[in-house]
């Protein structure tokens, strides 16, 4: 038989071991509970990092969007801006009164000298132009080499502008228009067909300023339209040279009068030759039709026929300065050109009969 104590140790062992094996004692419980709660814990955790990187990640690709967004809102905010730049300067403003007449309110004094002697210079063409041949020949040798420099000068003007620019845009096509009357004056043989070639460059400015946007909208059409009047009068005046002159002469003279008009009266009429020849982008101004305009406009129609009936009346027995009746009363050709007070006397027997 087995010692008390030996029983007594044995059932303690067996105790355990089924403590063990079958259901969790106290202490194993709390244990595993603790455990489960840290990994539970732990798993909350990462969840939470997790939704709280999302947002951040959400939110920063947000403010990406709102940036680009905003960058695209900037871009569209800029390019109006641009554009706008490039507008042309809206009529009877200040601004564009300072660009087309000099200031911004009352007659500069170089626009009214300007003026006044552009209408004593109309007046001339369309009443004396074809019977006083050699001043006509000057005449038309200032106004083309001046109008030319005219338009090279406002092309070629840098950003900045000119030094002392209102008075060299006028001093410096005066001066060279001063030669170039002295070039008709000596050289009047090629000069009568420049000055009907001029005649035809000026009718076509008169054309095209019929509307605010001109007659011609492709910017290649409208400088081919204007060589190509300028060169049709020109080959037309080697056949019919009388006519030709009546019709350059009154047409200069009466667009040239009311363009000294306008620079006293500060109408707008000579917005259209400055927005057809001055491409230059810094001086972008918009041509604006009014009721003044187009009277101004008709007025040159009206203006050129009454010269044109005057001067073929008026000169029905002159060609080029020549008294054609001179030989009925016994003078030489020269000494009656003078008496009629040509000036020039008679031109060189080489001269056209047409």
């Amino acid at each position: 038989m087995l010692p008390k104590w030996l029983l007594f140790f044995t059932f303690i062992l067996v105790l355990s071991l089924s403590s063990i094996d079958g259901q969790p004692t106290p202490t194993t419980t709390a244990i595993a509970k603790r455990q489960e709660s840290d990994v539970i814990d732990y798993h909350r955790t990462e969840v939470t990092r997790t939704s709280a990187e999302v947002p951040t990640e959400t939110s920063s690709k947000d403010d990406k969007n709102d940036k680009n967004d905003k960058d695209n809102d900037d871009s569209k905010d800029t390019e109006p801006e641009q554009h706008n730049t490039s507008k042309p300067i809206p009529a009877q403003t200040a601004p564009w009164f300072e660009a087309v007449y000099g200031q911004e309110s009352g007659i500069s004094t170089i626009m009214a000298c300007l003026g006044a002697i552009l209408i004593v210079l109309g007046l001339f063409l369309c009443s004396m132009g074809f019977r006083m041949f050699r001043p006509m020949l000057c005449v038309m040798g200032l106004l083309t080499f001046g109008s030319m420099t005219w338009i090279a000068l406002a092309n070629l003007r840098p950003d900045a502008g000119y030094p002392s620019e209102p008075m060299l845009m006028i001093v410096v096509p005066v001066c060279v228009g001063l030669v170039g009357a002295g070039a008709f004056y000596f050289l009047w043989s090629i000069a009568l067909y420049l000055v009907c070639a001029f005649g035809g460059f000026i009718f076509a400015i008169f054309v095209l300023s019929w509307r605010a946007d001109l007659v011609i909208h492709h910017p290649i059409g409208r400088p081919c339209f204007l060589g190509g009047m300028a060169l049709l009068t020109g080959i037309v005046t080697f056949f019919s040279l009388r006519p030709m002159l009546f019709f350059a002469t009154s047409f200069v003279g009466a667009y040239i009068f009311m363009f000294g008009v306008d620079c006293l009266s500060r109408s707008g009429l000579i917005a259209g030759p400055q927005v057809l020849l001055n491409r230059n982008p810094s001086h972008n101004i918009e041509y604006a039709m009014n009721k003044i305009v187009y009277v101004m406009l008709a007025m040159i129609i009206v203006m050129f026929l009454i010269s044109m009936g005057w001067q073929m009346l008026f000169n029905a027995a002159h060609h080029l300065g020549m008294h054609i009746v001179a030989a009925a009363k016994g003078k030489p050709a020269h000494e009656e050109a003078k008496e009629e007070g040509d000036g020039g006397g008679r031109p060189p027997s080489t001269a056209p009969t047409s």
